[in-house]
């Protein structure tokens, strides 16, 4: 009898290990904290949990600090579920506190029987600085008057704990730059109204310190709507085969003309924009240049700036893109001057472009000298307002000898006539800066509210 029970002993013990063993894991779930720097604050921050066995059970996020315990996710998980990732956005109203030294504490639980009663646990506590007060932000310069398509200057200050800052408008940003005022705190942002965006959208400044914190103020404008230019250009064949296909990165073989007119005119064209995008973003924090920008000497604008033009082949309209900037007519193979005073940050070839220099004035302002016969520039060059850059030629998409002249702002295209003019620059950039430098008693605003007006 006695042996007999042994045997039904054994045989449980047996038949649950069989039981149990399917279940067992003896890996424990992972864990990523995906914090940006020890300081936390409003800004979302994801956690990330995967498990490689039987999936998760549970997951716990809790915050310790001088406020007290505050759970801050507890998730449950059905059968077979390997992994998650956490969206954790703390609550200041709820947290009750400013900030302060805390500790993250995040835990998981996966679906594993090793410990018959609880799975395999993964612990991890963080210590961070808890910082959920945004920083101070005070607009300095004046309201602002802005045509569509233009460009536009507002002088701020941003407290010491700022490490992004600029202008939002629609889907662009506009990055701001401190400036060389005896009071450090003082930022400047040049900023463009895109030809694409359309009336009324909020022009808003933003602040943001280390832990994501933002202060926001909205910027009161009055906006000159501009009606661009609309027109048809003819596409013949003759030049997709001379001038398209000879620019292509690829084999045109087996490809009708309107499918290589495509390739270049639009395919190519969005790359080249990217590059410029790219370049324009990576400017020097200071103001490179003096006065009103230099148009070719001799020249005539041959095409406007932001005309909206509409490509027809064989009597088919087979595409639709914006110029953005002035085709400057003068004479063959013209000396091209530097409009300004910058440093040369780019001198290739460019695609539709053909042969083009950029070079950067500071603070997010660029011009670009397109189709270009001859560059007398290299990369890092300074140059001076009329230093002879290159010559005008008919390289890339270009149809004939000309220059083809851009402004930018942080990649975005803006009119060009502004930067020519005396009064607009005295008006809309230096008038501000004098305004920061103690020649005006700004009133300041710390408002999350989204001014605007136009007109």
């Amino acid at each position: 009898m006695k042996r007999f029970l042994y045997i039904v002993l054994l045989a449980l013990i047996v038949g649950g290990f069989i039981y149990v063993y399917p279940e067992i894991e003896w890996s424990s779930p992972e864990i990523d904290i995906k914090l940006k720097s020890e300081n936390i604050g409003t800004r979302p921050f994801d956690i990330e949990v995967l498990d490689s066995g039987k999936g998760l059970k549970n997951i716990t996020v809790v915050l310790v600090g001088d406020h007290g315990e505050s759970i801050l996710v507890n998730k449950n998980y059905p059968e077979g579920v390997k992994g998650d990732k956490i969206t954790v956005k703390l609550d200041p109203k709820k947290l009750g506190v400013k900030g302060g030294a805390a500790e993250l504490k995040v835990s998981a639980e996966d679906r594993s029987r090793l410990k018959i009663f609880s799975g395999n646990k993964t612990k991890i506590n963080k210590q961070v600085n808890l910082d959920l007060v945004p920083p101070k932000l005070d607009v300095i310069s004046t309201d602002q008057y802005i045509n569509r398509g233009g460009s536009g200057l507002v002088v701020y200050k941003a407290s010491p704990d700022t490490v992004d800052s600029g202008v939002s408008i629609g889907d662009y940003f506009f990055p701001g730059y401190k400036a060389n005022f005896k009071d450090e705190d003082v930022h400047m942002a040049f900023f463009a109204y895109p030809h694409d965006v359309e009336p009324g959208e909020n022009i808003i400044l933003i602040a943001q310190d280390q832990a994501g914190n933002e202060r926001t103020s909205g910027i009161f404008y009055r906006l000159r709507d501009i009606n661009y230019r609309k027109s048809d250009i003819n596409i013949s064949e003759n030049f997709v085969e001379n001038v398209m296909v000879p620019i292509m990165e690829e084999d045109s073989s087996g490809s009708s003309h309107k499918e290589i007119f495509l390739k270049v005119n639009n395919e190519m064209r969005k790359k080249n924009d990217a590059t410029i995008k790219k370049v324009g973003t990576n400017s020097k924090g200071e103001i490179m240049w003096d006065g009103a920008f230099h148009q070719l000497s001799n020249s005539k604008v041959e095409a406007n700036f932001a005309d909206e033009r509409t490509y027809i082949l064989n009597d088919e309209p087979i595409d639709k893109q914006f110029h953005l900037g002035y085709d400057l007519a003068v004479t063959k193979r013209y000396p091209i001057e530097a409009a300004n005073g910058g440093v040369i940050v780019y001198a290739d070839e460019l695609g539709i472009y053909g042969n083009t220099v950029m070079i950067d004035h500071g603070m997010g302002l660029l011009t670009l000298y397109g189709h270009m016969s001859t560059i007398d520039v290299e990369v890092g060059d300074q140059v001076f307002k009329n230093d002879i850059i290159g010559r005008t030629g008919e390289t890339g998409l270009a149809a004939g000898d000309h220059l083809h002249y851009g402004i930018y702002i942080n990649g975005v295209a803006v009119r060009p006539v502004e930067w020519w003019d005396n009064k607009w620059i005295k008006d809309n950039v230096t008038l501000k800066i004098n305004q920061a430098s103690g020649e005006f008693n700004p009133q300041t605003t710390e408002t999350e509210t989204h001014n605007q007006s136009s007109e």
